[in-house]
């Protein structure tokens, strides 16, 4: 009966370790969700397709209201078509050339993304750009949120906007695969909460009430984070994870955290 049983425990433990072995082997695929180009896109005169070139990889997107002394650098969502921002950035930011530049692996851009990869990438975009410009400002939403906090503790940045952000992937992921020892496991943590007490920028945060993707407590661990620099947080009632820019409200609040 104890060999029985032991042998089932044995059994038990080598596909627990297997499951395991199979999330670290494809992490990568569970996190990244890239978005294919977009072929008949028409985007509005006012946007200017544009590329960059960084580790041999094409990095392509495009640039809103050209010519502006100030600019905000725009990090997306995970599995978003940066194309559709164009409107909502010309017609509520007309002040900011906007830059939308796919990750790597998304939309036109070449290469596959990975934490290491998409940090090179917008450290390699915001040196290319600066210049140009008299302030820059970082955008980041969702995934993206981790790559602005990330540009804003290398590089000297006016204002800081996070828009449904996360603490760090690992504690979003363990409220999904809680089972798992998430903490070993995965190798892109997009640490923004450990990152956030060296912040200097004027930092605001925007949160959806319903967020069925980012869990509250890993917001409100950021903002904790950021403790008194914060400049503002603000809970957009009503709003999930994906429709929060449509709320009158996140305009309103963008351009107020913006000016």
């Amino acid at each position: 009966m104890k060999s029985t049983m032991l042998s089932m425990l044995v059994t038990l433990l080598l596909i627990y370790l297997s499951v395991c072995l199979v999330v670290f082997l494809l992490q990568r695929k569970l996190l990244y969700f890239p978005t294919p180009p977009l072929l008949h896109f028409s985007p509005p005169m006012e946007a200017t397709k544009v590329s960059f070139e960084n580790g041999g990889e094409r990095l392509s997107g495009w640039v809103v209201n050209e010519g502006r002394a100030k600019a905000l650098l725009y990090y997306g969502g995970n599995a978003e078509n940066i194309e559709y921002n164009i409107t909502f950035f010309k017609d509520n930011l007309p002040d900011y050339t906007i830059y939308l530049i796919a990750y790597r692996g998304y939309g036109d851009s070449t290469g596959e993304p990975t934490e290491a990869h998409l940090y090179s990438d917008a450290l390699h975009i915001f040196d290319q750009v600066t210049a140009e410009h008299s302030q820059l400002s970082l955008l980041g939403r969702s995934l993206g949120s981790g790559v602005a906090t990330y540009v804003a503790t290398h590089r000297e940045v006016d204002k800081l906007v996070l828009v449904t952000p996360f603490d760090s992937t690992a504690n979003v992921a363990r409220s999904v695969y809680w089972m798992f020892p998430v903490s070993l496991l995965i190798t892109d943590k997009y640490e923004s909460a450990k990152r956030a007490p060296n912040i200097v920028a004027k930092t605001t945060i925007i949160y959806a009430e319903n967020d069925n993707v980012i869990p509250r407590e890993s917001t409100e661990r950021l903002i904790e984070a950021f403790s008194h620099r914060l400049e503002n947080s603000i809970l957009i009632r009503s709003a999930d994870h994906n429709d929060i820019s449509e709320f009158p409200e996140y305009a309103v609040r963008l351009k107020r955290a913006l000016n």
